[in-house]
């Protein structure tokens, strides 16, 4: 029962009363009883969960935006050993969890941007690069080199796809093939040593992007994975997924997509059940993105495993 009151201008008092009425029944049958849920919830128990198979997975190890050559973040002395860092932590992991699962291969996506090149900025950054261009791509050849022979050792196969990003871009002016890229020179170079061993050769894969693309899209373990760097979509990459879509463009068929450009991670669902995987950057930050937006991200990389379209145990490895 809700009552109010309220006097006229005249002096007189006037009342109203309303009253909310439930029939006695309905009210009973609504009532939810906690000590039968509460019952209930006493007999659950977690039921042995069927073991997954042997060989049931892939254990996937993204490299974004290392950037090597640029000065920020004490340089690329300091770069070096982060990556290294982190491709161990990464390979420890690996080996905790294929005890667990079996994986039948890792998958070490590099998603560009591997140097900090001379094209970006109409060439500015030259200014702020601790080395020159052949010397970035040394490096950063030698860096994927390291990762591919660490996961070759504890690995049954080694799967490494590859994309080019915006500064990977060797000239801007002329324009050249999206497909003109120190990164896809760069692991051309890998997989040229690793066809002149014959251990590696037989388990160790890569795969590029077709003539004149930006994107690779690969099956692993039934899970559709799609590589993007991101500098095509800029800050809205869910829009852009559904348009290659519906544009029947093969990326738009992924169950995750990966990319980079933007170096933090974000991690978001998408329709029908597909994953949006942002990876963090692995270079040693921004000053000119501080300086402009007072924001900084954290070096660092992520790993996980998927299967049949899900992806399992997503973890920043710090």
């Amino acid at each position: 029962m809700r009552r109010s009151r309220w006097q006229k201008y005249d002096g007189e008092w006037l009342e109203s009363v309303r009253l909310s009425i439930l029939p006695a029944r309905a009210g009973a049958a609504a009532r939810a009883d906690a000590e039968a849920l509460c019952r209930e919830i006493g007999k659950f128990r977690v039921k042995g969960s069927a073991k997954l198979a042997e060989n049931s997975g892939s254990f996937v190890a993204p490299i974004g935006d290392t950037q090597i050559g640029k000065t920020d973040g004490g340089g690329t002395a300091a770069a070096v050993p982060r990556i290294l860092a982190e491709i161990e932590s990464g390979a420890r992991r690996f080996r905790v969890l294929h005890k667990r699962h079996g994986f039948a291969q890792a998958v070490l996506p590099q998603v560009g941007d591997c140097i900090e090149g001379n094209v970006s900025q109409k060439g500015a950054v030259v200014g702020r690069s601790d080395l020159g261009v052949t010397e970035q791509v040394r490096v950063y050849r030698r860096l994927l080199w390291a990762q591919v022979r660490a996961y070759a050792a504890i690995a049954p196969q080694v799967l490494v796809p590859v994309v080019p990003g915006n500064h990977d871009e060797p000239t801007r002016f002329p324009m050249t093939t999206y497909t003109d890229s120190w990164a896809i020179e760069a692991a051309s170079a890998v997989q040229d040593a690793v066809s002149e061993n014959p251990d590696l050769a037989e388990r160790v894969r890569f795969v590029f992007p077709e003539h004149d693309e930006l994107t690779v899209t690969v099956n692993v373990s039934g899970t559709v994975l799609g590589l993007a760097h991101g500098h095509q979509f800029g800050r809205d990459p869910l829009r852009w997924w559904s348009d290659q879509a519906g544009g029947r463009q093969p990326i738009g068929d992924a169950d995750v997509l990966l990319s980079g450009h933007l170096h933090h991670l974000r991690v978001q669902d998408h329709g029908g059940g597909r994953l949006f995987l942002q990876v963090p950057s692995l270079d040693g930050g921004s000053t000119w993105f501080r300086h402009r937006a007072g924001a900084s991200a954290p070096s660092r990389a992520v790993t996980f495993w998927t299967a049949e379209g899900r992806v399992y145990d997503l973890d920043p490895v710090l």
